[in-house]
């Protein structure tokens, strides 16, 4: 049985983020100890940037990463996409490594079903499966809510999901509002009362999409940040061995994190100036691209585009993107968020088109 007492939780970081713990590989003595741990405690966004792309940017280009890490702090979830074995998973995994430790019990894999498809019983074998991935995903939600674990950052991994499976976790056990604010959806509960997914909890799904759009991927898809893994990208992404992250990743990125619209327009006014905010928007590049897609531009998309290009500053005003150009940093992070919400509705025959927008993440 699982209990339903969900607490709310505050949006800047309280409690002690859990380290990691376990045997690990060591590591260079350049970076090894307490001393290396230290200098990166509490010390914010852009020491978190570094840090990850130290350990994963072997794999994976850093605008990648800082494009994967704005996402998470912005979206409902982000959905990973792209042919089996291209990386999606390691990512996911090595970014959890990175932040929360391999060992931590913050990071949980869910995954798919598919086991339970072959033989007579699989109906039998499925739903189980189902009830049992669906507790899991509210046991994780139920311990990240929990006051003494409000400073810990919890990432969720659902893994090689058909789009009906994801439907199940984000429009059956979720419900997304329309300015992208989460509240389970528990049955016997209305939805005035239903609560909130805590803000320290972060999900990924990785998704293998089938070759043609269809109305289930507006339902599942329409609200998330789809990032398409290409196999130009990299080819043998493999989960990486890390030493425990430094202390303070974690408070640094819930501290971070924002989602209401009206602050992200004041801080990116402060930041930009009201004349280069209001002329904010796509890259002729990426306008093109669209364009050619017959993608228009929803007026709303606009307010939690902006969000996400909030977020992609630290709390002194410098960019995650590039630090020493705001307005460069800006339209990066735009452009970014258009491609990752938009990507989904261009068909996948047009593969040269997708192949392009996917490319954007790369740097």
């Amino acid at each position: 049985m699982i209990a339903y007492n969900f607490h709310a939780a505050g949006k800047v970081a309280g409690g002690r983020a859990n380290v990691g713990q376990g045997k690990l590989a060591p590591i260079p003595p350049a970076s090894d100890g307490p001393a290396y741990r230290a200098q990166l405690a509490g010390s914010g966004e852009q020491q978190l940037i570094t840090h990850l792309v130290g350990a994963l940017g072997a794999s994976f280009p850093r605008t990648f990463l800082v494009a994967y890490y704005v996402s998470l702090k912005t979206n409902p979830f982000v959905v990973l996409t792209g042919r089996e074995g291209v990386g999606k998973a390691a990512l996911a995994a090595g970014f959890a490594a990175s932040v929360v430790g391999a060992e931590s019990g913050q990071f949980v894999t869910i995954g798919s079903d598919r086991w339970a498809r072959r033989g007579s019983q699989s109906h039998y074998y499925r739903v189980i499966h189902e009830r049992f991935g669906a507790s899991q995903f509210i046991e994780t939600l139920q311990e990240a809510t929990a006051p003494e674990n409000s400073g810990k950052v919890y990432l969720l991994l659902l893994k090689g999901l058909t789009l009906e499976e994801l439907h199940t976790y984000v429009n059956g056990l979720l419900h997304v509002g329309s300015h992208g604010e989460r509240h389970l959806a528990l049955p016997g509960i209305p939805a005035a009362e239903q609560p909130a997914v805590p803000p320290n909890c972060f999900i990924t799904a990785t998704l293998h999409l089938p070759r043609a759009t269809s109305s289930l991927d507006q339902q599942v898809l329409r609200h998330a940040a789809q990032i398409e893994l290409s196999p130009a990208l990299h080819a043998d992404a493999r989960i990486p061995v890390l030493p425990p992250p430094p202390v303070g990743l974690q408070r640094a990125m819930l501290a971070a994190a924002s989602h209401n619209p009206r602050e992200a327009r004041d801080r990116l006014g402060a930041i930009l100036g009201r004349r280069d905010l209001k002329g904010l928007g796509p890259s002729p590049e990426i306008a093109r691209y669209l364009l050619e897609g017959g993608i228009p531009i929803a007026r709303d998309l606009r307010e939690s585009t902006l969000t996400y290009v909030a977020n992609s500053f630290d709390g002194d005003g410098q960019g995650l993107f590039d630090s020493r150009d705001p307005r460069r940093n800006a339209q990066i992070a735009y452009d970014a968020q258009l491609v990752q919400r938009l990507v989904w509705r261009i068909d996948w025959r047009r593969r040269a088109l997708r192949r392009r927008l996917a490319d954007v993440l790369r740097g």
